[in-house]
């Protein structure tokens, strides 16, 4: 390739090819009195990684600030093959460009303000009819059914309700198919986040972390594609996921009924999901019995998405979180957009403290079902969980809580290391319910 690329007559000690030949360019100077940062990204496993490790050291000797992350293991390109490891990437990236910010570094802010318009901030468009447009580009992964494909999860999709076009995503661990496996997996029946009004089961973002769940626990996963408001608004999400739970009870699919131990279900969801997890859960503690053979054991509340008027201390502290910003001028359109016309966010579908909370919390604490709720404390939403995790021991629920330091909303879903350390989490808490 360098034969191809560098003028001919020239070998591989060209300063095209090698900024380390004569001590390096004499631009570095420039660079350095510019005041430029540069950042430099790889890994130990690309073959690449000592020529990288070279350059940062000839900048720094050069007086050019640098920043430098090498991470272990994986191989040259990861980024542009996994999904996970690109997120990872753009949230490094971003936080760079964050701490080198203006704001940050105490220079003069732009003359162009951030938008405050909530609709250009999500990417949409209101239209009269009650609809929305969306423009922002979401990638989406297919599912893998195929046994022959080499992925560690094989996943498939399967209708739910024709008329409401909702169908969920069946992830499935590939060593299940080993048929000398001694028992059948724990199934999980999750719901995605996305304030209600974005994403879907097959989003990257979701199928990637549903995949690494199915890993990590060795569980089945069935991730639910609901319908979005403001087209439906709350409580059709509700509806649908109630439905899947029934759905699935009598549905002949052989990955459920030959590798899932109904006996062992968990109702789970992210941020909008967990919100939807939480209500599917107060429904179907009311009609138990018509679940079975279908055996709820708990209850995974992973940063569940509540508001309410008041806002609360951390909605306020954390309201411009840099990381990944939930400005409350974008929390409240995302609530105006998915709650019933009419109503505000001290509604039950929105705040679960209003009025006492729901009378149903006595049904979960009578059924034994415990609760593990999930956040960190850089969470906007941080302090609702916790008055969440404290209405619901006041109730007599078995609450298990993990709030850890720092972070923000959706950092289990772009950083790999912190979606492993929730696995864990999760596994023990399955393990000990």
């Amino acid at each position: 390739m360098w034969k191809l690329a560098l003028p001919i007559g020239v070998d591989r000690d060209h300063e095209y090819c090698n900024p380390m030949v004569g001590d390096g360019f004499d631009q570095f100077d420039q660079i350095r009195e510019l005041g430029w940062w540069v950042v430099v990204t790889g890994c130990d496993g690309d073959p690449l990684i000592d020529r990288q490790m070279e350059l940062v050291e000839m900048l720094k000797k050069k007086g050019v600030k640098v920043e430098a992350q090498f991470n272990e293991g994986d191989y040259h390109g990861v980024e542009l093959m996994d999904a996970t490891k690109a997120n990872a990437l753009f949230v490094f990236i971003q936080s760079q460009l964050i701490k080198r910010s203006p704001k940050m570094s105490g220079q003069t802010p732009p003359s162009n303000p951030p938008t405050t318009d909530p609709y250009q901030y999500l990417q949409i468009v209101n239209n009269s009819d009650g609809t929305i447009t969306r423009h922002r580009k979401i990638p989406n992964t297919p599912a893998t059914p195929d046994p022959d494909h080499p992925t560690p999860v094989l996943s498939k999709d399967i209708p739910l309700n024709q008329s409401n076009k909702t169908w969920f995503r069946i992830f499935l661990p590939r060593q299940a198919l080993d048929n000398t496996s001694p028992s059948k997996l724990p199934l999980i029946v999750y719901f995605h986040g996305g304030g209600f009004i974005l994403y879907s089961a097959s989003s990257t973002v979701f199928h990637d972390f549903c995949s690494n769940i199915a890993i990590d626990v060795n569980a089945i996963i069935v991730s639910v594609d609901y319908r979005l408001a403001p087209e439906h608004r709350l409580p059709a999400a509700y509806d649908d996921a109630v439905e899947t739970l029934h759905f699935i009870k009598t549905n002949q699919d052989e990955w459920l009924t030959k590798y899932a131990d109904f006996s062992n279900t968990y109702i789970m969801g992210s941020s909008a999901g967990g919100n939807v997890a939480y209500h599917a859960a107060l429904r179907e503690a009311d009609q138990i019995e018509n679940l079975e053979p279908l055996i709820i054991k708990g209850l995974i509340l992973h940063q569940p998405y509540f508001g309410g008027t008041r806002r609360t201390e951390s909605e306020l502290r954390l309201a411009n979180d840099l990381v990944l910003p939930l400005p409350l001028f974008v929390n409240d359109l995302m609530w105006e957009l998915s709650l019933p016309i009419g109503v505000d966010r001290d509604n039950e579908y929105c705040n679960p403290t209003v009025g006492g909370g729901s009378q149903r919390l006595e049904k979960i604490r009578l059924l034994g079902w415990r609760v593990l709720v999930i956040d960190c404390k850089g969470d906007p939403l941080i302090d609702r969980q916790i008055e969440l995790v404290k209405l619901m021991e006041e109730k007599g629920v078995v609450v298990v809580s993990q709030f850890d330091e720092g972070g923000h909303h959706g950092v289990d879903l772009q950083d790999l290391s912190k979606a492993k350390a929730l696995n864990v989490v999760l596994k023990n808490f399955m393990l000990t319910s």
